[in-house]
């Protein structure tokens, strides 16, 4: 083979590699291929997790043991063939991190999405080796529910959230786990002597100390002294605000990253209609980076139209087609969330 036969051959290779990649990540609106991919995995995603469920089921599992193992033996087929097919063609990713032959697979490997990858193949593959409870990999097996993370824009958001409020909810943990211990320190000097069975020890007494301050309330394990029911109701009344305090850090999160990514939508929409005009392309990946970000086609159509009027622009809106160049007072009165 010769040079120039060589390099035809790497130059195809590489652009198989990269088509590969294309279809593998979330597909563009025009990508038939990836979108068709997308829905199949999804769809495989979704059966393999409904016959799990109904494997737990003693008569179906029974009478359609045959069927059910078949769906799990294609499913994993199907997840670790996606598997190897993406750690082969990541270094065609636009994130620099997995653009390098060697460190950038092993840098993939290791990510959260690659991990819920192989999550979902493994549980199989263990049990073709060793006898394990099937029980246990029943359990393992419903996280490939986690695979949608990848086609859905609220999960993403999710992710997003908890990555950016991190320290603050890992302060939050660190808050919540001192006040369990002295929950249950308090219930056990109070509780020991009048029920040594139940309140035998700290570690023991922990169970009534996460039920009360997570404010779930079993009522299995009860004080019955009177310190104990006073130090109880002051443990109910300080696991109120607990609980609020994780609850409130995601729901700011969600404020937060929604505006962002409405203020991103927002942007690229000044850039488009810099000019005035929306091209074919510029409407592919308007429509593309609505699908991301989520936000849904009432709400862009409205972006559309503001931007239009506070630029004093005129174009065509790419979901309703409707025009109108007259101007907002300023920009601040779209960026706000909508009702």
């Amino acid at each position: 083979m010769d040079l120039s036969e060589s390099q035809s051959t790497s130059t195809r290779y590489c652009k198989l590699r990269k088509r590969v990649h294309e279809i593998l990540e979330v597909g563009h609106p025009d990508d038939l291929s990836s979108r068709t991919v997308d829905y199949l995995l999804m769809v495989t995603i979704l059966i393999s997790v409904a016959a799990i469920v109904l494997e737990s089921v003693p008569a179906l599992s029974v009478k359609y043991q045959g069927i059910f193992e078949w769906i799990q033996l294609m499913s994993t087929m199907i997840f670790a063939i996606e598997y190897g097919l993406r750690v082969w063609s990541i270094v065609e990713s636009k994130r620099l991190e997995f653009r390098t032959q060697i460190g950038g697979r092993i840098r993939f490997i290791f990510s959260p999405l690659a991990l819920i990858d192989l999550i979902a193949i493994a549980p199989t593959l263990v049990s073709m080796l060793i006898n394990v409870d099937l029980r246990f990999l029943r359990v393992v097996r419903l996280l490939r529910l986690l695979k949608l993370a990848r086609y859905s824009p609220a999960i993403g958001v999710l992710w997003n959230v908890i990555g950016q409020e991190r320290q603050a909810i890992n302060a939050s943990i660190s808050i919540l786990l001192l006040v369990l211990i002295f929950a249950s320190s308090g219930i056990f000097l109070f509780e020991n002597s009048a029920q040594p069975e139940v309140f035998s020890s700290i570690p023991a007494a922990m169970w009534w100390a996460v039920a009360t301050v997570t404010t779930v309330g079993y009522g299995d394990v009860t004080p019955i002294t009177t310190g104990g029911k006073l130090f109880g109701s002051c443990i109910s009344f300080i696991g109120v605000g607990m609980v609020a305090i994780p609850t409130g850090i995601l729901a700011s999160g969600f404020s937060d990253e929604l505006r962002k990514r409405r203020e991103s939508y927002i942007d690229l929409v000044d850039e488009v209609l810099e000019d005035g005009l929306v091209t074919p392309d510029e409407r592919r990946v308007m429509e593309l980076t609505r699908q991301k970000i989520g936000i849904s086609e009432q709400d862009a159509a409205l972006i559309f139209r503001q931007v239009m009027r506070e630029t004093k622009r005129t174009a065509q809106c790419p979901q309703c087609g409707h025009t109108s160049p007259t101007p907002l007072p300023n920009r601040q009165s779209y960026k706000e969330p909508m009702s």
